[in-house]
């Protein structure tokens, strides 16, 4: 059996172990399924979610699966994010000036990326990184700069929340004057499932936040939402527009450290009430607040009619060889 190279790919940021990590499998051709869900249960410890990438023919070069430790999923926003960005470091996506448009096969269909590249960067220069993006070596001398890769996401749509606020601010460990003195609206967000958007008045109140997850699932499946989009317009960094954390223990997850659809979900809620004119939106995640992802959110349209796209940058923080019979590191 082949080798398997696996790689921790932390996504929404350019510093490695920040960010939401996913572990990615280039080279996965002709593993079979058994394969691929063992790899991801003997990873539970460390990657929470993981694809496997194999080449393909016709209106795509790649097809890509995900898998949790339990399961396979049809798709995930952030692990796709990272997938491209590591065909992007091996050189196995040719980048032109400008916008370049990769499709991906999918359990949900074809799935397109936009990769966003300049070349105007002379190799050599110190650092990794800069303000607009991440450096890039074509190892011919001259390189560039990858300033971002997104994704499209479903529409929502929102509705007032049914459940009374002192019943989430209970399971959420603080006052309802912390929602309630926002002025912003507490709603249900609905795509292919029903996420909470709860606004709160302090970033220290979210940051320093020990929700009660087992409670917080109980009150959702009751209500029938499965996530928690918790955020406050008090950022701990000015070129932000929201701070954020994500809960979903009703879906297993007890907390999510960049929640692509989550922010999606956000960005949406933003534009749909008013709340900023803003086509592009950066938002930062996370519980380690020297730590936090940098989400992009970008939005076109108006009110009941608003098209959304999610992305930003990555960088690969670990490469390590598996060894196929065990699927265990080497």
């Amino acid at each position: 059996m082949k080798e398997i190279i696996l790689k921790r790919i932390d996504v929404f940021t350019t510093n490695p172990f920040c960010g939401n990590p996913a572990g990615i499998v280039t080279n996965a051709d002709g593993m079979s399924t058994d394969s691929m869900q063992a790899l991801a249960a003997e990873m539970k410890m460390n990657l929470i979610e993981m694809a496997y990438v194999s080449e393909c023919s016709g209106k795509s070069d790649f097809s890509v699966r995900f898998f949790t430790p339990d399961k396979e999923l049809e798709i995930s926003g952030h692990v796709m994010l990272a997938a491209c960005y590591a065909l992007i470091e091996e050189g196995r996506i040719k980048l032109s000036e400008g916008m370049t448009r990769i499709p991906f096969e999918t359990l949900v269909g074809t799935i397109p990326l936009d990769v966003y590249f300049r070349t105007d960067y002379e190799s050599g220069t110190d650092g990794n990184e800069n303000k607009s993006g991440l450096r890039l070596d074509s190892g011919q001398g001259r390189g560039g700069i990858l300033e971002k890769i997104m994704i499209s996401q479903p529409r929502y749509s929102f509705t007032p929340c049914d459940i009374p606020v002192e019943d989430i601010a209970e399971v959420l460990g603080i006052d309802a004057a912390e929602i309630k003195s926002t002025g912003l609206p507490f709603v249900r967000a609905s795509n292919e499932i029903d996420w909470l958007i709860i606004p709160i008045r302090k970033k220290e109140t979210i940051a320093t936040m020990r929700p009660d997850l087992i409670k917080l699932g109980m009150l959702n499946r009751k209500y029938n939402t499965y996530s928690n989009q918790i955020f406050s317009l008090d950022t701990f960094d000015s070129s932000c527009i929201t701070y954020s954390r994500n809960f979903s223990p009703a879906m297993g997850l007890w907390e999510d450290p960049a929640s692509a659809s989550g922010s999606a979900g956000l960005g949406a809620y933003l534009r749909q009430f008013d709340i900023t004119g803003s086509d592009s939106m950066v938002m930062q995640q996370g519980n380690e607040t020297d730590s936090l992802a940098r989400i992009l959110v970008e939005v076109g349209g108006k009110a009941g009619d608003i098209s959304i796209r999610v992305g930003g940058l990555a960088v690969k923080s670990i490469e390590r060889k598996i060894n196929p019979a065990s699927m265990e590191l080497v």
